[in-house]
């Protein structure tokens, strides 16, 4: 369905995510506007809702990799940065129709359910996950004003990603030959999505109308552990590496075993394609 001159602004375009995205919603007819904003300056950020007038918002707007930056630099992004997105909405005389805000499966933290469902009472055991909580919590005081809807995205992945992540530095030290990958915990298991895929989940999220969710996991469903994504890429290369397990990598929060329900998901858009599996996702990044 082609979408006649509705403008989204993706905050964050110019991310792993945000790339996938844009290119997603132009597919679908969508006007991108991708402005850069310093997310954690409010004038700037209402200046810049102010210019742009959206039809829509998306937020992608994170620190993401949880060792990066101080404290109070991963809630001045997190947490904050979408408060200011949102007074800036409110202040417009014709508001968004919906307005998304990718927040984080990490706000769930450590939970005794094999398959997390939204309905999981969050459990953070970080500051990133605590910082995305928060900005929920935050959120949900504007919903009578504003249509939000947060997504909580598990681990997914693809190419573009960077090393620093786990699934592109395995990859590509199977596709360099090295002679050994230093890991931290290789006890731990992780449902991992497709980064095509969730940029199609947003797109679809985003042309939902009276959706009566305001919550929503992105999710493949299934677990994959460390050990089964080494075995797949050592088919899909070739190659033996010597893995080692590093404490200098290992978190001390570290959950072992995170899964997620994509029920909800599928209730609200039954059409939405089945997710990606691992292995056609690194059997992707191999080959790319």
């Amino acid at each position: 369905m082609v979408v006649n001159a509705n403008k989204v602004w993706v905050v964050g375009a110019n991310s792993f995510t945000g790339t996938y995205l844009v290119a997603a919603l132009q597919r679908s007819g969508y006007v991108v506007d991708t402005t850069k904003v310093d997310i954690t300056c409010a004038s700037q950020v209402a200046e810049t809702v102010h210019s742009i007038c959206p039809d829509y918002v998306i937020n992608l707007a994170a620190i993401s990799f949880v060792p990066e930056g101080q404290n109070a630099s991963v809630y001045g992004v997190n947490t904050f940065g979408p408060q200011y997105i949102l007074d800036a909405c409110l202040a417009l005389k014709s508001r968004p129709r919906k307005i998304i805000l990718a927040s984080s499966a990490s706000v769930y933290g450590v939970q005794a359910d094999d398959k997390i469902s939204e309905t999981c009472r969050p459990n953070p055991v970080d500051h990133y996950g605590c910082s995305k909580w928060a900005m929920e919590q935050i959120a949900n005081t504007y919903k009578d004003e504003l249509n939000i809807l947060i997504t909580r995205p598990f681990n997914y992945t693809g190419l573009g990603q960077d090393e620093k992540f786990l699934i592109p530095k395995i990859v590509q030290h199977f596709k360099n030959k090295a002679a050994t990958l230093q890991l931290g915990n290789l006890d731990i298991s992780r449902d991992f999505s497709n980064v095509r895929w969730i940029a199609q989940a947003y797109v679809a999220l985003l042309g939902l109308e009276n959706e009566e969710q305001h919550i929503v996991n992105l999710c493949s469903g299934e677990m994959s552990s460390i050990d089964e994504v080494l075995a797949i890429v050592r088919r899909l290369t070739g190659v033996n590496l010597c893995i080692q397990s590093s404490k200098a990598h290992v978190r001390a929060a570290d959950i072992i075993r995170q899964c997620g329900s994509n029920e909800r998901l599928y209730q609200m858009l039954p059409s939405l394609p089945r997710p990606i599996t691992i292995r056609e996702t690194l059997k992707e990044m191999v080959l790319g």
